[in-house]
């Protein structure tokens, strides 16, 4: 289970461009919170709480949003903008939601064990990173483990094959593809050889 990480708010009271960009600059980063049965609530976080909180959590989770002396606000993100540059956040949106309602959400798949399939002189290829799924907000996991330390060559993990938390629904395509062994590449396959020889043949 996902336990929520508290983050801490201001209310935001004007939208102008004069007065985010004089938020940005003295380090906080404009969102949003909304969802059923609220008005929309703009906010501003501290841009380094918000980067320290996301670095160690990830951005799937639960967050409780602290909103100076309100009651907290159980809450997931829907969307992050970045500065295309920089890579930092611009923006966020938070939606809030019902502890006793499930939502669809995207979580990450980590891949363990990778360093037992390398000693073996095999290559892993990766798929797919990330899975959809429907489950209770509390249920939501902050990854999803891929074990690949037994695999063989020829091997392969689908997303149907990954072992789920209680209570959690996946809503990916089961058959999608999330890592592959193959046996290590050849070294001097020729390529390089019959290449030269067809190039003077048509030099010739």
């Amino acid at each position: 289970m996902a336990n929520a990480v508290t983050i801490t708010c201001q209310r935001r009271h004007k939208n102008t461009k004069g007065y985010l960009n004089d938020l940005k600059r003295r380090g906080f980063t404009p969102g949003i919170i909304y969802g059923k049965g609220m008005d929309n609530q703009a906010i501003c976080i501290d841009s380094r709480q918000l980067s320290r909180v996301f670095q160690e959590h990830g951005s799937r989770g639960l967050f409780s949003l602290q909103v100076e002396d309100g009651n907290p606000i159980m809450a997931v993100v829907r969307e992050t903008q970045r500065n295309p540059l920089s890579g930092n956040i611009i923006h966020v949106d938070f939606w809030k939601v019902k502890m006793d309602e499930k939502i669809n959400s995207t979580v990450g798949i980590s891949i363990i064990g990778e360093e037992e399939v390398l000693k073996k002189g095999f290559v892993l290829q990766l798929g797919a990173k990330e899975i959809e799924i429907s489950s209770l907000p509390a249920d939501i996991p902050e990854s999803v483990f891929c074990d690949v330390a037994a695999l063989e060559i020829g091997d392969k993990v689908t997303v149907g094959d990954l072992v789920l938390p209680p209570g959690v629904e996946l809503l990916s395509d089961p058959d999608s593809i999330v890592v592959t062994v193959l046996a290590p590449a050849r070294a001097g396959t020729g390529t390089e050889t019959e290449e030269s020889e067809a190039s003077e043949a048509e030099e010739g």
